[in-house]
């Protein structure tokens, strides 16, 4: 009897867990929110760099290197002796050759009256690169080099020299941003938001006009309400004339994700 007593009691006191054992079960719950948060700063670039390529063509092979040698040469003092442009920020590349072939018929050619082996002229082409560091000469520096022989403006690409300063301030706007979304989040569930557990910051992405002569614009610019947007304030030499060129303003971007205790 005594023996059944106590396997009763000791069935009943298993059966109801302790309060310790609710107190750690309940500690362990997960109870988290994760957000992201994106922001850009708009900046006025203080760079250009320009990519061109001057092209000839002549029967004579040595004829069109001439020609070609003749207007980067020319681009180049334009360039660094009437614009002041440092020679280091003016680059060329190497030369290229291309010949172009006679087109034939097949019965022509067949019966040897033309020859598609017969070279009817060659394409010399190289690249240029200009760093330019004064806006104001934008302008000139194009239509020079168009007047000098330069057959295409390959690419145009606007940015700023204070990148890393710009990031780093995107970067704390973003994470303002992933905080006030959590706190809006957390008040409408009537909750409260606590300590970060993890934070991940994504790749920054700055956005330059740029493209093919005629331009174009980089990047994407739907951003949510919840993104932080800031101008940069300029300096007095980003405010000077650049003549006809409207440069307008570039995006530099950052996006966090962090995940917060909930309480």
């Amino acid at each position: 009897m005594k023996k059944f007593v106590f396997a009763v009691l000791l069935a009943a006191a298993l059966a109801i867990p302790p309060a310790s054992a609710q107190a750690i079960s309940a500690s362990t719950v997960n109870r988290t929110i994760s957000v992201n948060g994106e922001a850009a700063v708009k900046v006025v670039p203080d760079l250009v760099q320009i990519s061109m390529t001057a092209e000839t063509r002549a029967a004579d092979l040595m004829t069109a290197k001439e020609q070609n040698d003749k207007t980067v040469k020319a681009l180049v003092a334009y360039a660094t002796d009437t614009l002041g442009i440092e020679a280091r920020h003016v680059q060329t590349d190497f030369v290229t050759v291309e010949p172009t072939y006679r087109s034939c018929n097949y019965d022509d050619e067949m019966s040897g009256k033309c020859s598609p082996l017969q070279i009817t002229y060659y394409n010399v082409r190289k690249g240029i690169q200009i760093c330019l560091k004064d806006l104001t000469k934008y302008e000139g520096l194009v239509t020079k080099a168009l007047q000098l022989g330069v057959n295409r403006i390959d690419n145009i690409e606007f940015v700023t020299t204070a990148l890393r300063k710009h990031r780093d301030n995107a970067r704390q706007l973003a994470a303002k941003a992933a905080l006030e979304k959590a706190q809006a989040l957390a008040t409408t569930l009537n909750m409260k938001v606590g300590k970060p557990i993890s934070i991940n910051a994504e790749n920054y992405s700055s956005y330059y006009w740029h493209g093919s002569y005629g331009g174009g614009q980089r990047g994407n610019n739907s951003y949510m309400s919840q993104n932080v947007v800031q101008q940069a304030p300029s300096s007095p030499s980003e405010s000077d004339n650049t003549g006809d060129l409207a440069i307008g303003q570039i995006n530099v971007t950052a996006q966090v994700n962090v995940t917060y205790e909930l309480e």
